[in-house]
Parts: C-alpha cells; sequence; structure tokens
C-alpha cells in the first residue's frame, strides 16, 4: 500500500496491518503513551471515543475499544479544551486541569459515545493499525469495567481474539 492511499476507518480490517486512519487523536489519558481520548478519521471524518482495553508486558502494543462519537462531540471537545492550549494535530495530548467545569464539559461529550463495537491494536495511535476486528457478545462482556489499567493477564484473551501472531507474547 502506497503511503499515499487514503485510508478511511470505515476500510479496517482484520488481516492485514494499514496506516492508521485517525488524522486527529485527542489524548485525555495518557500512561507512557495515550490510554483514552477521542479520534477522527482524516478520510471520513467519523470521530471515535476510546479506552484502553489491554497491552503487551512492555505496554508497548494496546489494544483499545472504539465507539462512535458524534462528530459535533469531536469538534467540542476540541472547543471546549482549546482554553487550555493550542491542538496540535495528528495528536494532542492537552495537560488537563482540574476545573470541575471542564471535566464535567468533557465528561458531556464523552457520554453521548455509543457503546463499543470495534477492537484495535496499535503501537502507535496515529500511525499504524495492527489488527481491527467487530466485537462480539462475549468479547464485550472482557471489555474492562472501570477506568483501571489493565491486567497483563487480560492481554492473552485479547492477542487471541484480534488474532495477532506476530505480537510479542506476555510475560509470565
Amino acid at each position: 500500500m502506497s503511503t499515499s492511499d487514503p485510508v478511511c476507518c470505515q476500510q479496517l480490517s482484520p488481516d492485514s496491518p494499514r496506516r492508521s486512519p485517525f488524522g486527529r487523536i485527542l489524548s485525555l489519558g495518557f500512561y507512557d503513551g495515550t490510554t483514552s481520548g477521542v479520534a477522527q478519521c482524516l478520510d471520513c471524518s467519523k470521530a471515535y471515543r476510546y479506552e484502553l482495553v489491554a497491552w503487551d508486558s512492555g505496554q508497548d502494543t494496546r489494544v483499545y475499544s472504539l465507539a462512535a462519537l458524534p462528530s459535533e462531540s469531536f469538534d467540542a471537545l476540541v472547543s471546549v479544551l482549546s482554553a487550555v492550549g493550542s491542538p496540535t494535530w495528528p495528536f494532542w495530548s492537552p495537560i488537563l486541569p482540574s476545573d470541575s467545569a471542564l471535566n464535567a464539559a468533557i465528561d458531556a461529550e464523552l457520554a453521548k459515545a455509543e457503546p463499543p463495537a470495534r477492537v484495535i491494536a496499535s503501537r502507535q495511535l496515529d500511525k499504524e493499525i495492527l489488527a481491527s476486528k467487530d466485537l462480539t457478545d462475549s468479547a464485550r462482556a472482557k471489555l474492562p469495567q472501570s477506568r483501571d489499567y489493565p491486567d497483563i493477564h487480560d492481554w492473552d484473551f485479547w492477542r487471541a481474539y484480534l488474532a495477532v501472531e506476530s505480537l510479542p507474547e506476555s510475560t509470565r
């Protein structure tokens, strides 16, 4: 695939790594890499809320859930957070103040997301998607129920679910 080929979030497939379709990523959580936030497809402008689901033992390869988010919510979050800094695309990780009104506005927009429908694996969300798969009901039940960082044991399930053989094994 040529690096100039357009990539759309609707073309993510489970069978091959692809250049990331996300042209604008707003990271709202960070631990040696993004853990949560919103991403917008460069091609079709569809927006998603993403959440960390699992990571390998080095926390380098990460699995995220994707939940559709109204495009206007993405724009509203950018507008609200522009009060704390200027966006830097393709990846913006603003320093979030403890302002309760700001956090309430962020939470209100994030709450507009649909339930997660897909999981993806990536080492750098703005660079490449290593694997992608729609969530089945049984896999949806395995999604984290809290915002705690994933347990390393979750990695084995998600690695197998995404059928990604080239990703590193977890340490035991």
